[in-house]
């Protein structure tokens, strides 16, 4: 299934985007578009909010409203409703959203959502169910529940779920979802500090859904388990942050166990030394279950400060491997790529690799710089533009830049 999701138009000014387009208020979903390849994705809007161009009844929320809590709204939304919450925190207020096209936005900032050990269904502190929602600017915080797998947002709708703007912290899983043919969109979004600690809870934790697409987002220091874990057909993960810093102690940076169509690009990855696992990437540890197992990495810079392992592992039946023009930098024993794959389905073009401390910041999660000394940088410089489609770097974390003319190995293109 393709995501179909109201796509923004891109409006570039130096490193500012902004947004245009709306969502639908109707009771039965209309069917948008399919996406655009992840050559021509748009851009993660920063500016605007999903619930200015959103049409449909307004339900306004927080204090001296009739509604003063998100819990309060849900349980009288409609289809097709545009929920403008007040920014602020909200203690211990769940809430399960069953309605369908949806548009839920913080506004004046962020809405705050602490779970203060309170849970919606034993699942999380919201619980999606509906088909075909946005939530934008709206932070979910410390959700546990008993059974030790709980969420800021416990993912179970149809269609597609988008995400912008948006925080999850401290949570046993920051977003869990059901498996089904359904999308996720993570766009301009921050994922820190979750898992239980227990290697089976994770930053971002998404079941054999259609397709996950991930733009200009910044994941770090899940509690061992991964910063981000996949098992969808198709996970194409564009321009983010994926770190551990110096005491992050996740297991895998980003770890596909079942395959799937895979595509990288102009991402910025640190695996740390406490690190629970030497790899950074790790494709079908679990065995490779989805109809297509390819994985495409472009562009990207993959940093580690870890002895040992590899910056990218593959198991057997992986169907193709391609790695153009990355900048793999560690502390001089990590293997390019292992595993036990045919060796003839890989394909290797334009990597550099070198040494992480050759990459000043690399490590710092409050203002992290992936950009190589100069003795590093002469070695970036590729002969041909390997990838045309790659347009925008990410100097910054939510940022995203444009760039032209002649490209170097690595995401990032020039100085931040």
């Amino acid at each position: 299934m393709n995501i179909p999701l109201p796509w923004t138009c891109l409006l570039l000014t130096t490193l500012a985007l902004s947004a245009c387009g709306g969502g639908g208020a109707d009771d039965t979903a209309a069917s948008p578009p399919a996406p655009a390849a992840l050559a021509t994705l748009p851009a993660v809007p920063v500016g605007g909010l999903a619930c200015d161009t959103a049409t449909g009844r307004v339900l306004n929320v927080g204090p001296g409203q009739a509604l003063a809590t998100p819990s309060a709204a849900a349980a009288v939304a409609q289809n097709g409703d545009v929920i403008r919450i007040a920014a602020g925190d909200y203690r211990g207020d769940v809430a399960t959203w069953r309605q369908n096209n949806l548009t839920i936005c913080g506004v004046g900032g962020r809405a705050r959502l602490f779970a203060d050990g309170i849970n919606a269904g034993g699942k999380g502190i919201w619980v999606v169910s509906g088909s075909n929602i946005t939530i934008d600017s709206v932070e979910f915080r410390n959700a546990a529940v008993p059974d030790l797998n709980g969420a800021g947002i416990r993912a179970e709708h149809g269609g597609w779920l988008r995400i912008r703007n948006s925080g999850f912290y401290d949570n046993e899983n920051g977003i869990l979802t059901n498996s089904g043919p359904t999308s996720l969109v993570i766009e301009g979004s921050e994922f820190a500090r979750n898992g239980r600690g227990d290697g089976f809870t994770h930053n971002l934790y998404v079941g054999q859904i259609d397709r996950l697409t991930v733009s200009a987002s910044y994941f770090h220091e899940a509690k061992v388990g991964h910063n981000l874990k996949s098992r969808a057909r198709e996970s194409l993960i564009d321009n983010s942050y994926l770190m551990d810093g110096p005491t992050g102690t996740a297991s895998y940076v980003a770890d596909f166990p079942n395959g799937g169509r895979v595509v990288m690009r102009g991402n910025l990855l640190h695996k740390g030394p406490n690190a629970q696992n030497p790899s950074a990437i790790s494709f079908g540890a679990e065995g490779l279950s989805n109809p297509t197992n390819t994985l495409e990495l472009t562009h990207n810079t993959v940093a580690i400060t870890r002895s040992g392992g590899a910056f990218v592992a593959v198991y057997a039946g992986a169907q193709s491997v391609n790695l153009n023009a990355n900048l793999f930098a560690g502390t001089g024993n990590q293997a390019v790529l292992t595993g036990s794959f045919a060796s003839g389905n890989a394909v290797q073009t334009g990597n550099v690799s070198g040494l992480a401390g050759n990459i000043p910041g690399v490590d710092n999660i409050a203002n992290p710089r992936f950009w190589p000394d100069v003795s590093l940088q002469a070695l970036l410089d590729l002969g041909s533009v390997l990838d045309a489609g790659y347009m925008f770097d990410a100097p910054r974390p939510y940022q995203l830049r444009a760039i032209s003319g002649a490209r170097k190995a690595g995401a990032l293109q020039s100085a931040p």
